[in-house]
């Protein structure tokens, strides 16, 4: 079982007649039983190297994955070349790809868009791409941003294994390649929705499509598809995989990203309220204490949810604690694309089935909150408009996603430059039920104007430009 990723630089051997070597100098990818993606030097080449390591299945998903990219091959879709398919010497199997130094993951480009001509133009690239594969019968099963590699000239699909169907002369049927079209675009920001018909006209053009049709049936299952991302999500942050370890152990649950600091978590593991003693103190209160714990490797908000008394234990221990809830908020808004600081850990002291204290660590932000920001001489009247809309967007999403924070005063939102951060989440949730939302919603937009009750210019901007509680 392997459960961690190798030491890097190592070799590994081809087990083929000349047993060549590939030296493995950078991890670009682990997941644990499952598979390890390395970049390595091959016969004075630059490789991209997939280790499969499943204990049953890794012959399989080899050859699901070698499949796709001669399928991707057949169908003349841009893809970096497989140079080796095969096993190494230990009966790992593994494939070789062509390593591209000069092209960017199609996720990286979309932050570094500058200007919405710039993420129009990167969609509309990929939507044309996307109605290639869907010409030639072929599809991404997970399609997302980080399938595809662009450079100056080509759009590169990656992923072999996610492709499904063959390549050929007949068609993607319809009603399939506009569930996974609608797939793609669920993942981008609803504050962006605007820009998506221009890029359904630009794939139905491709494939000679009739536009109205599609615009009406993607903007229908658009919602539903971002409810799925979302709480698939949420659902992975609460268990191992290739981006958070869960644990239990001790009398507690923990669960942590991978990549957060090593002596940050084993103290979380082995002695959590230390951490809390060792901080600055930022909140002392009743429910809940708040630390900032300044580190060489970075500086964390620890927040420790307390246990008041046994009655309060009582009507908490079977409900998930706040630490929890704020755990999987936390990824709520990450895939939702709404700022919030990162999410490093969460403990619950836990005995048996029953929830006791809880403890939720993120990364410390020192940008201001949205009242002293307004409040300040220094931004300049035209940034504090760019930041207003900004909050004027952010409960636009709020709105179109059905998501309530639960306590919407000033305090509990940062301005870092223009963009507003979401903090507090212990209360936020998501409602599948409109009606209940909007009843919620009204909450949360009342208790944001009760902010700006001594700005009146600022609070009638905010009550003309927040979306309002009627859902047509």
């Amino acid at each position: 079982m392997i459960l961690t990723p190798p030491a890097c630089p190592f070799t590994v051997e081809l087990n083929q007649s000349t047993r060549s070597s590939i030296d493995c100098q950078q991890i670009l990818r682990f997941l644990p039983e499952k598979r390890c993606v390395v970049k390595g030097q091959w016969q004075d080449r630059a490789v991209l190297v997939k280790l499969f390591q499943h204990p049953t299945a890794a012959r399989r998903h080899w050859q699901r994955e070698k499949q796709g990219v001669e399928s991707l091959v057949d169908a003349g879709i841009p893809t970096p070349e497989l140079l080796y398919a095969g096993e190494l010497t230990d009966h790992t199997p593994v494939l070789v790809f062509e390593f591209l130094p000069q092209a960017q993951n199609a996720a990286e480009s979309w932050q570094q868009c500058r200007s919405e001509n710039e993420r129009l133009d990167l969609l509309k690239r990929l939507s044309l791409t996307i109605a290639q594969l869907h010409q030639q019968g072929i599809w991404q099963q997970d399609l997302h941003l980080g399938n595809f590699l662009l450079d100056a000239d080509h759009v590169y699909t990656i992923d072999g294994d996610g492709i499904h169907g063959q390549a050929g002369p007949t068609p993607l049927a319809q009603a399939t390649s506009k569930e996974n079209l609608a797939l793609f675009l669920a993942q981008i920001s609803p504050q962006y929705d605007h820009l998506f018909p221009d890029v359904i006209t630009t794939y139905t053009q491709q494939r000679r499509l009739d536009s109205a049709d599609w615009q009406d049936v993607l903007t229908r299952q658009l919602p539903t598809c971002r409810k799925k991302r979302r709480d698939s999500y949420v659902k992975k942050s609460f268990r191992t995989c290739s981006e958070f370890i869960r644990c239990r152990q001790h009398g507690q649950v923990t669960l942590y990203r991978r990549d957060a600091p090593p002596a940050l978590i084993q103290q979380l593991l082995d002695t959590p309220d230390q951490l809390i003693a060792q901080g600055k103190p930022l909140k002392l209160g009743n429910s809940a204490t708040v630390v900032l714990l300044e580190t060489k490797e970075g500086n964390w908000v620890v927040k420790r949810y307390n246990i008041k008394n046994l009655w309060h234990a009582v009507k908490r221990c079977l409900r998930p604690t706040r630490a929890s809830v704020s755990w999987g908020n936390a990824h709520r808004l990450k895939i939702s694309g709404i700022s919030t600081p990162s999410a490093i850990a969460m403990v619950e002291k836990r005995f048996g089935g029953l929830r006791f204290t809880g403890y939720y660590v993120c990364e410390f932000t020192s940008a201001p909150d949205a009242l002293s920001y307004f409040s300040s001489p220094e931004p300049s009247a035209e940034e504090k408009h760019q930041t207003a809309q900004q909050f004027a967007d952010l409960f636009t999403i709020f709105h179109r996603l059905g998501i309530y924070h639960g306590d919407c005063k000033a305090t509990n939102f940062l301005v870092e430059k223009t963009t507003p951060w979401v903090i507090d989440l212990d209360a936020m949730c998501e409602f599948n039920s409109r009606k209940h939302f909007i009843r919620h919603y009204r909450r949360d937009r009342d208790r944001f104007l009760r902010n700006w009750e001594d700005q009146p210019e600022l609070y009638r901007w905010f009550d003309s430009h927040l979306p309002e509680t009627n859902d047509n």
